[in-house]
């Protein structure tokens, strides 16, 4: 990896005639003529044959096209991807406030939180495949694959009756979510410039700021005027129209698949699931911490570990995972930060609506504003932090001195203001600033493994950090899942008056429709709230501490300038 751009003698790149540019003969000006009418074609054209026989398979229409087509072209094509993430990040700001009316049945059953780890886990890994699926079987074919995915987990979740058919729904949906996002991001990093990108990434998630406040009034609507199965059902008929089209233009990409190595996929979820599955379901009876099936999932995925690196050492003809890239530390770097980030974020986030709703007494479109603040704050911030990008041609530096504070400063202060005694402006503050240090470091981090890589392993970067992000936050939501299961009852217990103790377990299986039934101000409602703000300070605290260990994994990220040319063509 390069600190600066190789410098050559020509700013576009090209190379002096043998002998030194004076030594050319001067061309007569019907040739200035003709070269001024045919060069570009020309030039284009070689371009296009050198790229088409000797790059990577799954590059080589990705690069041929963007030699072949204009600015609005692009313009047309960035236009409707934007539109793509509006509807995806409307539907996530619907579904994130609607969920728990799905699930309040049987929100105490070992299969809620378990899919939350699980479509974590296999989100994140599926990750790895998708970038190889679509740098070698196409980009139209992998869209046209994971938004049937997609699609199904809307349906089986709009249609699931119990809590096997939410657990099925709810990983196919996050693993077909991550796939999709993975893919318009990939293109995104075809058809931009490093020097652009980050703002490219930028822009496209601000569909959020406007998400976050349509969505939860949809929410309520649909809840009011519907069922929370239409709040599915109605997307499951939408999102064709919306994403399929895209596989048109993506069909430029196609290649024909070939072997993805399943047998090393199973081996790194298992090691994964197996490791964060047993904390999950220890709460439930179901795997007690002195249990032999408790111990023995631990044992097994940790030795699961070794064996897949054994596999890919001695026995893969071609590894999974691109180690080479690995080993450059800005990539590593990265990689971790991203994990400690999304540990950080899922641990206080995870329980944070129903937290909010029972704490400040907020209807279900208040909680989904006040959810949706890192949204609006991130993808806020994320452009104009992409502009300074742009602009400086640097990111290590902010994200260092700027972005982790802000972060620490963010969730540290969460610790104190989360409880009745404080007033909700202070939680609101709080989440300002952990979101414009998130709009920094997600783009700083996106940076740092692109700039680490050519045009053939951006896939494979953005791709192993998700899976780092994603084993992050399923990490972070086993111990969210585990704290509150400890903390909250035995906190409730302890402050509930004599008269209802007796009562603790329906509160506590009545998840927040039965703890807001009781008044704000009663004896019972205190001992509610006070349990709630004892369960997210022990997550705060979590947070703060894990999110303190990125300082020296962004230390160690080299300072690169991002102008240079990665991807040819016409880019943005």
């Amino acid at each position: 990896m390069m600190d600066n751009p190789t410098s050559s003698p020509h700013l576009d790149g090209t190379k002096s005639p043998p002998g030194g540019a004076d030594s050319a003969p001067l061309p007569r000006d019907d040739e200035l003529h003709s070269q001024r009418v045919f060069g570009k074609a020309d030039r284009d054209r070689t371009e296009t044959d050198s790229i088409m026989l000797y790059n990577a398979a799954g590059v080589k229409k990705a690069e041929a096209v963007v030699l072949a087509w204009d600015k609005n072209a692009v313009w047309a094509v960035y236009a409707w991807i934007w539109v793509c993430f509006f509807m995806l990040a409307f539907h996530s700001s619907i579904q994130s406030n609607v969920i728990f009316y799905a699930y309040a049945n049987f929100q105490t059953a070992p299969e809620v939180p378990t899919s939350a780890i699980l479509g974590s886990v296999v989100g994140g890994v599926v990750k790895l495949p998708v970038a190889k699926i679509v740098n070698i079987w196409g980009r139209a074919e992998g869209l046209v694959v994971f938004t049937c995915l997609f699609l199904l987990g809307i349906i089986v979740l709009a249609s699931c009756t119990g809590p096997s058919g939410y657990a099925a729904g709810y990983v196919l949906y996050y693993v077909g979510y991550n796939a999709i996002y993975l893919i318009l991001d990939v293109f995104i990093a075809d058809t931009s410039g490093l020097r652009n990108r980050a703002f490219a990434f930028a822009f496209s998630s601000t569909p959020f700021i406007c998400t976050a406040f349509t969505g939860p009034l949809a929410a309520q609507a649909l809840l009011k005027m519907t069922s929370w199965r239409w709040a599915y059902g109605i997307f499951a008929i939408v999102f064709p129209f919306v994403l399929l089209p895209l596989a048109v233009v993506f069909k430029f990409y196609e290649r024909k698949a070939e072997n993805m190595g399943l047998y090393k996929k199973v081996l790194l979820m298992a090691a994964f699931i197996l490791l964060l599955l047993p904390f999950s379901l220890s709460a439930y009876g179901r795997a007690e911490y002195s249990s032999a099936s408790f111990i023995a999932m631990l044992v097994v995925g940790f030795c699961l570990f070794f064996v897949f690196v054994a596999w890919e050492k001695f026995f893969a003809r071609k590894q999974f995972i691109r180690y080479d890239l690995l080993k450059q530390r800005t990539v590593l770097g990265a990689c971790v930060l991203s994990t400690l980030l999304n540990f950080g974020y899922m641990a206080w986030d995870s329980y944070f609506v129903n937290f909010a709703m029972v704490v400040y007494d907020l209807s279900v479109s208040n909680s989904g504003y006040m959810n949706q603040i890192y949204n609006i704050g991130s993808c806020f911030w994320a452009p104009l932090f992409g502009l300074y990008i742009r602009q400086t041609k640097h990111f290590k530096k902010a994200c260092l001195f700027f972005g982790l504070p802000l972060m620490l400063l963010g969730s540290g202060l969460m610790i104190h203001f989360r409880g009745q005694d404080d007033g909700i402006g202070y939680v609101v503050m709080c989440q300002i600033f952990i979101a414009f240090a998130g709009g920094t470091l997600v783009i700083g981090q996106d940076m740092a493994v692109m700039s680490a890589a050519d045009h053939d392993g951006v896939p494979m970067m953005l791709s192993i950090l998700g899976l780092f992000a994603s084993l992050g936050g399923a990490a972070g939501a086993t111990l969210a899942s585990a704290v509150y299961t400890n903390v909250f009852p035995k906190t409730l217990v302890a402050n509930l008056p004599e008269s209802a103790k007796a009562d603790w377990a329906d509160i506590y299986i009545g998840g927040y429709p039965a703890q807001m039934v009781y008044p704000i101000g009663s004896e019972i409602r205190n001992a509610i709230n006070k349990a709630w703000g004892d369960s997210q300070k022990y997550s705060c605290i979590a947070t703060t501490a894990v999110v303190a260990l990125g300082f020296p994994f962004i230390a160690i990220w080299k300072n690169v300038n991002v102008d240079k040319k990665q991807v040819p063509g016409t880019v943005l």
